[in-house]
């Protein structure tokens, strides 16, 4: 496969990845106008997001068994039209009543099959050692091209003095652009190889399901996927302190948020894909990574409450969560330098995602408690936690690329699949 068809793939599924996710997420940009159009409470709103969330913690596991059973081309296809057509019937029928049906059927749509599925296709269409470049440009042009699409959006929904009509507008573009990233993908995919499926085994491989399982390596990867996805996604807290606390101006607030997350996931994915390949392997890029943003939260922890600046504040506040994104949208490369079978890779995704992505079900009770009860010190407690999860991520980062090296040693293969 060339170099220009292997980006071009990668180009329409990171479209499509910003794509599928940006109903269930639409909180983050139309919370007023939905609360308004649907008029519903904070309350109602909030639990679709629970019912998507806690569909996606049921799903991931099977998922990614199937993923590995089934063709994962079509599994990303046909998920990318599935949700083209859910986006667009709710367009048509903003309700709370349809948003509750909406809501859960995209959790089979999106995280079922499609996410383990993409990113395995992302693994294979990667060489062996360029499994970091290729997870870092993904990620990269992911963060792009969300921010231009979804700039495009924004800008579509300001042109109706109607916010519901410009709703709808705005779901309607989502969904050709989710069809769009289909189409695609249906057309530049390439069919997998049998060696990249358990049906080249001849039957439902339980055993090497299993094997992922106990496989110590797969609960390393997702202690490193918790840490890293808990610390940056929460990281709008630091904005919250600085504008509550400190008197930050809140449109410069905004601005660092945009930064620290949006800008970041596309600069320092693309950064840390490429410096993981030149060090040569992505678990001491982690640890390495991961100990700068533990040294720069503690720094912050002790400065938050200074003499130090709002705004000097402000910038140091971006270190932690860049450092984790160095390394975030890598993290999926471990299992090529860890020598996981491709053929249950979709497998061992689901397992990780599992306990990686709780950070969605248990932080947002956990850091709003904390605030509720402890007032003010209830943020130093949550930057202190934050430094803690990336000191506990380099640390598991460390266990693995030594267990790696043991297995290596002594001629196996870590991410190898033993039966009992």
């Amino acid at each position: 496969m060339s170099k220009t068809r292997r980006n071009l793939i990668l180009m329409f599924l990171a479209l499509g990845q910003g794509a599928v996710y940006f109903l269930p997420y639409i909180r983050n940009v139309y919370y007023t106008p939905m609360l308004e159009i649907m008029n519903v409470t904070n309350a109602q709103f909030g639990s679709l997001v629970s019912f998507f969330a806690i569909g996606c913690m049921i799903l991931y596991i099977p998922g990614g068994i199937i993923t590995d059973r089934w063709n994962y081309k079509k599994c990303i296809t046909y998920s990318l039209f599935a949700t083209s057509f859910l986006v667009a019937s709710f367009a048509f029928f903003l309700n709370f009543a349809y948003a509750r049906i909406v809501f859960f059927l995209m959790a089979l749509t999106t995280t079922f099959v499609f996410w383990t599925a993409t990113l395995k296709a992302v693994r294979v269409i990667g060489k062996s050692d360029e499994q970091g470049r290729t997870f870092g440009f993904y990620y990269s042009v992911q963060g792009l091209l969300s921010i231009l699409v979804q700039s495009g959006y924004l800008f579509m929904f300001n042109r109706f003095a109607d916010p519901a009509t410009g709703l709808k507008f705005v779901l309607i573009a989502n969904a050709v652009t989710t069809f769009a990233a289909g189409i695609g993908a249906h057309f530049l995919l390439e069919e997998p190889s049998q060696e990249t499926s358990m049906a080249s085994t001849g039957g439902f491989d339980f055993k090497s399901i299993g094997a992922v399982i106990r496989n110590p390596l797969t609960w390393i990867i997702a202690i490193l996927v918790f840490c890293a996805y808990g610390t940056y996604s929460n990281s709008y807290y630091f904005t919250v302190f600085l504008t509550s606390q400190r008197g930050l101006d809140p449109k410069i607030g905004a601005q660092l948020s945009l930064i620290r997350v949006t800008y970041m996931m596309c600069i320092a994915s693309y950064i840390g894909g490429n410096l993981a390949d030149r060090i040569g392997s992505t678990s001491k890029m982690y640890t390495i990574s991961a100990t700068i943003a533990a040294i720069s939260g503690f720094a912050f922890v002790g400065m938050m409450n200074s003499d130090v600046s709002a705004m000097a504040l402000g910038v140091l506040s971006i270190l932690p969560s860049a450092f984790m994104l160095l390394v975030y949208g890598i993290i999926s490369s471990l299992y090529e330098e860890y020598s996981y079978p491709v053929r249950a890779t979709g497998t061992a995704i689901g397992i990780v995602s599992i306990l990686g992505y709780t950070p969605d079900l248990i932080f947002g009770p956990l850091l709003g408690g904390w605030i509720d009860t402890q007032g003010a010190a209830g943020y130093t407690t949550i930057f202190t936690f934050f430094a803690i999860l990336c000191l506990v991520g380099a640390g598991a980062a460390f266990v693995g690329k030594a267990l790696n090296s043991k297995a290596k040693s002594s001629g196996n293969s870590a991410g190898e699949l033993k039966a009992s």
